[in-house]
């Protein structure tokens, strides 16, 4: 695991489809390109500004697939492992560390309102995990 600090531009990224609602990889891998070439540092995939929602769960891996293949270690990945529950966060987790992210990111639940305690509660049994 790299130690060097995170730093610079890291952009979340959108994901581009085919007519028929596949994801169209080439463009992908194109637009990969094209943030690493404007001076993007990291690529953000999955995060929370995307349509990682929209998408199922092998979809949102596949994604992740496509981008650290076209990186290819250029930049650092940490990517998006927002999932409804804390097995699904461990197995994305997992997927992507043997990808190669250099990290991923959670964020609390979603859709509906929680307590501070129980956002608490949920990362402190993420951490626990670990």
């Amino acid at each position: 695991m790299s130690t060097t600090p995170v730093k610079g531009i890291f952009t979340p990224n959108v994901v581009p489809f085919h007519g028929d609602y596949r994801i169209n990889e080439s463009e992908l891998r194109r637009y990969v390109n094209w943030l690493i070439e404007k001076g993007a540092t990291g690529l953000y995939p999955n995060g929370s500004t995307g349509e990682f929602i929209r998408l199922s769960f092998e979809e949102r891996i596949r994604v992740v697939e496509i981008i650290a293949d076209e990186t290819n270690g250029r930049v650092p990945i940490p990517a998006g492992a927002t999932e409804p529950n804390i097995p699904i966060v461990l197995e994305a987790r997992k997927c992507y560390s043997d990808l190669g992210c250099r990290a991923v990111s959670v964020t609390g639940l979603y859709y509906f309102k929680v307590s501070q305690h129980s956002i608490e509660r949920y990362f402190r049994k993420l951490a626990a995990k670990r």
